[in-house]
């Protein structure tokens, strides 16, 4: 018993020494390898709301649940969801009244990555009021369990954050200032990636995209676990728009989710995956590979005090002779300065002042102020997960694609601009849009072949005489075609010597092969051309681009009309999700999914990082075939129901058919399952709904450009369109009952048409 109470205190002890440090001016070395808390701003509260369960069995239909959520002068409000599972076409509405935003809810709760996985326990993504409202809305009647509300967290205010900051690293006089006083200047420009990160519910901290495929980079102890990824808000744009710290930008949520790619407690950082790359916005900031050296000049671009984005490039202490910050120390991992942070400083960038390249990532106050894992050390450990443009400032993707058109067919008549095609720099005149005939007489058509707009080359002084214009289409994935082809309208009617025009194609965006060509007089009607690209049928990132040279004329007007691809689609997957519900050892759970031939297809576990009792979805695209699912429980107990009630259930995403489903098992637990075609072909995408004689149906959905709305409801023409994280990307009134939204990225949407009666809201999948 004696050896087992020393041994006990002894523990303790172990864990006392290696707690964080809570915040401190303290100067003691002793502090100085621990890093700091990610700084609180503002309350949880626990709750006990939810709806029915299930929510809707009778069949009621419109607003079934509403709840309102208010503090004075909270500074935000997010809410905490558990068990969430809606029926296909319910969702939730969350809106904050005073500043006009929602966020919406469907489903199995909350999509956490570009895959579109779900968890059904999450915080929902941050809006800045101090009251917001919840609403459910029904359409049929379901069995589906609803929700429960677990959880409020209320933001202070700033005054209040700053009067109880324990933790101010200040280093002698504070040095830190606005960012936007150094606009201009590189550094401000690079402060561009660097973000404040509200983590969970309350906790606070900062971040920056490292390299140019959306990741993002933060201290180990501010986002450690998968589940503090997926419940992360990431602010962008924050700062003032004066240097005496008045005016606020108009801030930008980019995300509210994160996938948890590699982290190391040692030397304190976590690297991230946005759900979405916002470097073409904030650009991105690079990890230098030459380790820096004491006396070398540094910066330091963060969110201290949870405020709008200062940086540190003065210091009255430890700096050169001209009062700039440098670094002071270098360590095994990490430097140490006396640049001035403060708390929420954790995981701002430390950046030297003549490479601009990222030394150190900050985690620690204490006067010297100092970082765990500097960057030649955080390279090393990144290793392979490394993205792209990470390291030296790296070399941006090629700019061959800045749209990619994957769903078909696909048609372009050019009536709304020029869609998706681009004018070519480097050549002698631009293409035109035009209706009606050229403005030249005996040459160029009189009148569009579809439609009331078609695009051409104007020969008229001085663009006659082997002047070249070049007209450039997005890029196209053909791989989910087999036996593509491509068919355009032309039109060249003048001179004999009128000049050429040619059809090319590029895999890069550098070099071109010629795949259709016609020159001279072709006479005075539209003619039609059709061209195989079935030697392109693997490319994802095809190229095309009318090019159009003058003769010694003015009668030469080329003109394209119509074009457009199609091809036989190539069978694809079908769309399967894993949901596991996890006992109350999820670090014991891990599954594998077998083909015929008896291949690894699909696996996952286990879950250390997942809560008890929580429920995690996975979706995979599975070829059709016969498969195996087995299931794993590494201490011999299953999921169910020694330690919790777990489950596993596969199912097809589309259809909600059971594919296979247990929990009750020992060590594991295998199951045979077939997917096909025809089972995913029985997806109900009509999205129609009928309540007392009315209807709205939106189609095509998945949709590539527009959508048609079909409704009997009077009044119902204006619409909002809201991504995933819930911002509204879209407002509009319907024209001819057409939704136009070819400008929009690939995903998942929901559109809502109201008038001051009603109020619909569809899900709808831009290909």
């Amino acid at each position: 018993m004696k050896n087992l109470l020393f041994f006990l205190l002894f523990i303790s002890s172990l864990t006392y020494a290696q707690s964080p440090l809570t915040g401190s001016n303290h100067s003691s070395q002793n502090h100085l390898d621990r890093p700091s808390k990610p700084l609180k701003i503002g309350d949880e509260e626990a709750l006990n709301i939810q709806t029915q369960h299930p929510y809707n069995a009778t069949g009621t239909t419109g607003i079934i649940f509403e709840k309102e959520f208010y503090s004075k002068q909270a500074s935000y409000i997010k809410l905490y969801f558990k068990n969430f599972n809606l029926a296909p076409g319910d969702y939730v509405e969350i809106t904050a009244p005073n500043i006009g935003e929602s966020i919406i809810y469907g489903g199995q709760g909350k999509i956490i990555d570009t895959q579109l996985n779900t968890i059904s326990d999450f915080w929902t993504k941050v809006l800045f009021d101090e009251r917001i409202i919840v609403r459910l809305h029904a359409q049929n009647a379901s069995n589906y369990y609803g929700f429960d509300i677990a959880r409020v967290a209320y933001g202070y205010p700033q005054e209040k954050i700053d009067a109880i900051l324990a933790e101010k690293s200040i280093c002698g006089g504070d040095e830190k200032e606005p960012i936007i006083c150094y606009n201009g200047t590189t550094m401000y420009t690079k402060g561009r990636a660097v973000c404040r990160l509200l983590i969970n519910g309350s906790s606070l901290c900062t971040g920056w995209l490292l390299g140019c495929d959306g990741h993002l980079m933060t201290n180990n102890h501010c986002v450690g676990t998968a589940s503090a990824a997926a419940n992360t808000d990431f602010m962008f744009n924050y700062h003032h728009t004066n240097c005496n710290g008045s005016g606020n930008s108009t801030s930008d949520v980019v995300a509210s989710s994160s996938t948890f790619i590699k982290t190391s407690s040692t030397l304190d950082y976590t690297l991230l995956k946005l759900p979405n790359n916002p470097t073409s916005t904030y650009g991105y900031l690079s990890l230098s590979s030459v380790a820096p050296s004491v006396n070398d000049r540094i910066y330091i671009v963060g969110h201290p005090g949870g405020r709008r984005k200062e940086i540190t490039v003065k210091t009255d202490q430890g700096g050169d002779a001209n009062g700039n910050a440098q670094v002071n120390t270098v360590t095994t991992n990490g430097i140490r300065y006396y640049a001035d942070t403060e708390g929420g400083s954790s995981g701002s960038p430390v950046l030297d002042y003549n490479s601009n390249l990222v030394v150190a990532i900050h985690n620690t106050g204490g006067c010297t102020n100092g970082s765990s894992g500097r960057s030649d050390k955080l390279i090393a450990h990144i290793g392979n997960d490394m993205p792209n443009c990470g390291v030296d400032g790296g070399t941006n993707p090629p700019a061959n694609c800045s749209s990619t058109i994957s769903s078909f067919p696909y048609t372009e008549s050019f009536e709304t601009n020029f869609g998706a095609w681009t004018q070519a720099s480097g050549d002698d005149f631009n293409w035109s849009r035009n209706s009606g005939g050229t403005p030249s007489s005996n040459t160029g058509p009189s009148a569009a072949s579809s439609g009331s707009y078609y695009v051409y080359m104007e020969s008229s002084s001085p663009n006659y005489s082997s002047k070249q214009a070049i007209l450039n289409s997005p890029c196209f994935d053909l791989s989910g075609l087999s036996s593509p082809s491509l068919t355009f309208k032309y039109h060249m009617y003048g001179a004999a010597a009128m000049g050429n025009l040619k059809l090319e194609a590029s895999t890069n965006g550098t070099s071109w092969t010629t795949i259709w060509s016609k020159a001279g007089n072709q006479g005075n009607s539209w003619q039609t051309a059709t061209v195989s690209l079935n030697s392109y049928t693997s490319e994802t990132e095809l190229k095309l681009r009318f090019n159009g040279t003058t003769g010694t004329t003015w009668q030469g007007d080329m003109a394209v009309d119509a074009f457009s691809i199609s091809g036989t689609a190539t069978p694809t997957c079908i769309d399967t999700r894993l949901t596991l519900k996890f006992d109350n050892y999820p670090e014991e759970t891990s599954w594998n999914i077998k083909n015929s031939a008896g291949a690894t297809v699909a696996s996952g576990g286990t879950y250390p990082n997942q809560a008890d009792g929580s429920t995690l979805n996975i979706n995979q695209c599975l070829p059709a075939g016969c498969y195996t699912l087995t299931v794993n429980d590494s201490y011999g107990d299953g999921m169910c129901c020694a330690y919790g009630n777990g489950s596993y259930s596969l199912s097809n995403a589309s259809s909600g058919t059971v594919l296979a489903s247990g929990g009750s098992f020992s060590s594991t637990e295998t199951k045979n399952f077939c997917v096909n075609s025809n089972e995913s072909a029985s997806v109900d995408v009509s999205n129609v709904e009928k309540v007392q004689g009315t209807f709205l149906n939106v189609s095509p959905n998945p949709f590539t450009d527009q959508l048609q709305i079909q409704t009997n409801i009077e009044g119902l023409t204006n619409y909002t369109l809201v991504n995933l994280q819930g911002q509204i990307v879209k407002t509009g009134t319907l024209q001819n009952k057409t939704v136009v939204l070819n400008d929009l990225n690939r995903g998942v949407y929901f559109i809502t048409f109201a008038n001051d009666k009603k109020q619909l809201v569809r899900k709808v999948i831009k290909q």
